[in-house]
């Protein structure tokens, strides 16, 4: 299982094949990243997924990874040595009671009710977009559409200058490249802009990222490297994982020929979301993991400070929790599924990520009710150790 992780270009629903077989193969799987750093992936049942992503044996420590990913570049001489933009002391990366004062903290400014209240400039924000889009012409809806959209949003969370979204998103889409000769400068350089916001006096103070600053628990406010490692969190994770969910929602509903059901019958929209998010995550992996003592998992035994991935897209495939689950169903309860992660590291923005993949469907099938996917049947994917996405989904929009 070499390909489990560094595949290449590989077409849709080959990464659905090589972790589903990872999974029937067994539970952990050695993989050596493209910088030369070694993991374990685990490739296992729902159930047990959900398990080890609350185990508080699989540290998110940022100083723990950071510790033993240096020691790894070290000894193969690479002059590596910056990760706090990757792995930063945020709350991604970060446990008890750390973890819990972080996010006590974003939970007053990242709650349920400031969510709905984006709900209106989400759909003007998607209105405006796809407005500019033509009909019964061939066009990308990554380009035009998927990536666009959670940008724009991403943008007025953080409280970023529309000026300067085209620059963040360059900065963002080459940080999360597996190329680390390019993606350090780049972490490096967004830090510096965050900085720059943060300091600058040009932050949207009604922002939630504004509120973020503001946020106050019995006295407790959040750093300056706190707010900087929260904004890295907000970018990767309310933007990149954001864009691959519409786009995979889209190519489904087309995929599956649920595109104009969807259309006449716009209440199927959150279950179509939903599926996807079970069945074709654009979220590959949780993000890393270090044990801080030897760990058994399905009856092997992991030694302290080995490095995990754990596989989400073979869990939310996993046959033992869903009937048929190989297949693509909307007639389905999809929920359940680990794509927003479990336990204390769930994920804070799943309402968000949920509300703009909904919003750009439903809007999306009511336009153009007869749209039809043009490219080729087994679309290309480009794959990191995270995130896997689509290159691009041709696609002719017809009312």
């Amino acid at each position: 299982m070499s390909n489990l992780l560094t595949g290449g270009d590989l077409r849709a629903r080959e990464h659905h094949r090589i972790e589903d077989d990872a999974r029937a193969e067994g539970p952990l799987h050695p993989v050596t990243l493209p910088n030369g750093v070694e993991v374990q992936v685990v490739t296992v049942g729902l159930e047990l997924t959900r398990k080890l992503l609350a185990d508080r044996r699989l540290s998110k420590d940022s100083d723990a990874l950071q510790k033993e990913i240096k020691r790894q570049l070290a000894e193969l001489g690479s002059a590596q040595t910056d990760l706090a933009g990757l792995f930063g002391p945020s709350m991604l990366n970060s446990d008890n009671p750390k973890h819990a004062r972080l996010r006590a903290l974003a939970v007053k400014a990242f709650n349920g009710q400031a969510v709905q209240e984006l709900a209106p400039r989400i759909e003007e924000i998607t209105t405006e977009l796809i407005d500019r889009l033509p009909a019964n012409t061939e066009i990308d809806l990554v380009k035009a559409l998927a990536v666009p959209m959670p940008l724009h949003i991403i943008g007025e969370v953080l409280g970023v200058p529309e000026q300067d979204r085209a620059r963040v998103r360059t900065l963002i889409e080459t940080m999360m490249s597996m190329d680390h000769e390019v993606s350090l400068p780049a972490s490096d350089a967004l830090g510096g802009y965050f900085h720059g916001l943060l300091t600058g006096g040009a932050l949207d103070e009604g922002s939630l990222f504004g509120a973020l600053v503001a946020a106050d628990d019995g006295g407790d406010h959040l750093t300056h490297d706190e707010l900087m490692a929260m904004a890295f969190l907000l970018v990767v994770a309310g933007h990149e994982t954001t864009a691959g969910l519409i786009a995979n929602v889209a190519h489904d509903a087309l995929d599956n020929g649920l595109w104009e059901k969807a259309a006449a019958e716009p209440g199927l929209v959150p279950a179509l979301v939903e599926e996807t998010l079970r069945h074709n995550s654009p979220v590959r992996s949780a993000t890393h993991r270090i044990t801080t003592e030897p760990v058994e998992i399905d009856g092997t035994t992991v030694p302290e400070d080995t490095l995990l991935l754990i596989n989400l897209g073979s869990a939310g495939r996993c046959p033992r929790a869903h009937e048929d689950a190989a297949q693509y169903r909307v007639d389905r309860d999809a929920t359940g599924h680990a794509t927003f992660g479990h336990g204390p590291h769930f994920c804070l923005g799943s309402a968000l990520a949920r509300l703009e993949a909904e919003t750009v469907l439903r809007q999306l099938t009511a336009r153009f009710p007869r749209t039809v996917y043009s490219g080729d049947e087994q679309p290309e994917v480009t794959d990191n150790d995270i995130m896997v996405s689509l290159k691009s989904l041709p696609v002719v929009l017809r009312r």
